[in-house]
């Protein structure tokens, strides 16, 4: 599953296409300033020589520390006087910084040598077929989450929290999942019947994460054990390339698990797959319309307690939306 030599080259051309891109941006906004404030251009200029006279001095045998030290104290009053400037005439101070899509690696997919997030997550969309997420998520993130899809008369037998309540539970909760990723991690496991949103509630998630630059993979358990099977009995030689995205990836999503074609097979990847994650401190989530108990009666004991010990619980109760959108329109 590693890039072919044309999609790697493709995916540098985008970085490439976005670096020229900004230094268009910003050889614009240099001539639109220097039109606005004609000073400018004498400030950028002394800001040249300030720069060149302090390598000089540092040739021609002056003291590094002190060149650099009136270096800098030059420089940062002519910047200062730039900002004036600008503020001034109504620029912002950040007029010519790039418009990176990825400030982290300035859009380039590297740092310091290595692959960046944007470029491992733009890899992942190639290899997995997910680059119709995008579209996907661009409908289904929290901004799009709709409270009132959940019935406050929906009570489930022995319980006095109507759906809507507990949709808001669920939401507060899959919020503060996002707002501490970076610090705690985590996994969870999303309980609830079909079409009650929690594929839904695992896309909002999914999106906040890979805005933060999170990278994320998204299966239906029955795709996640199809790339298993393929790797195991056609001998698959980018099986390294697979292990490190699927064991590596800082989110995995398991959709729907408990629809696919179960057997001795899957239980034991399974149980490969969500063990290595937990030791390796990578998070998961996993959808299923089973219940608790069916959970364990479908899957072995270590893995049901591997994912009641390691995992939080959200329920989602309620009629099924799906059918609710469709006799709205």
């Amino acid at each position: 599953m590693a890039l072919t030599n044309e999609q790697y080259d493709a995916l540098m051309r985008e970085y490439n296409h976005k670096q020229s891109r900004n230094n268009q941006i910003i050889s614009f906004r240099t001539k639109e300033l220097y039109s606005a404030i004609p000073s400018l251009s004498s400030i950028d200029e002394e800001v040249s020589r300030v720069s060149i006279s302090s390598i000089t001095s540092i040739f021609e045998g002056k003291d590094v520390a002190v060149a650099s030290a009136d270096s800098k104290v030059k420089l940062e009053a002519l910047k200062n006087k730039r900002m004036e400037l600008m503020k001034a005439a109504g620029f912002p101070e950040d007029y010519l910084e790039p418009p990176y899509d990825c400030p982290d690696c300035k859009d380039t997919g590297y740092v310091n040598g290595k692959r960046c997030h944007c470029f491992k997550q733009a890899a992942i969309n190639i290899v997995y077929g997910q680059s119709n997420m995008s579209n996907i998520l661009s409908k289904e993130n929290f901004q799009a989450f709709d409270l009132n899809m959940y019935d406050d008369d929906y009570f489930e037998p022995g319980s006095e929290v109507s759906a809507r309540a507990n949709a808001e539970i669920a939401y507060e909760r899959a919020t503060n999942f996002v707002q501490n990723f970076r610090q705690k991690g985590g996994n969870l496991l999303l309980l609830g019947k079909t079409g009650c949103g929690k594929t839904f509630l695992s896309n909002c998630i999914a999106k906040a994460l890979l805005d933060q630059g999170t990278s994320v993979i998204y299966f239906t358990s029955s795709e996640l054990f199809r790339v298993f099977e393929e790797q195991t009995f056609k001998k698959n030689a980018n099986v390294a390339e697979l292990h490190d995205h699927i064991f590596d990836c800082d989110l995995l999503i398991i959709d729907d698990l408990g629809t696919e074609f179960q057997n001795s097979f899957t239980t034991a990847r399974l149980f490969q797959c969500l063990n290595e994650r937990l030791l390796r401190n990578k998070s998961t989530i996993i959808s299923t319309n089973l219940s608790l108990k069916d959970l364990r009666d479908t899957y072995s004991e270590r893995i049901t307690s591997r994912v009641f010990s390691n995992y939080d619980v959200i329920k989602l109760i309620g009629n099924d939306i799906r059918m609710k959108k469709v006799i709205s329109k």
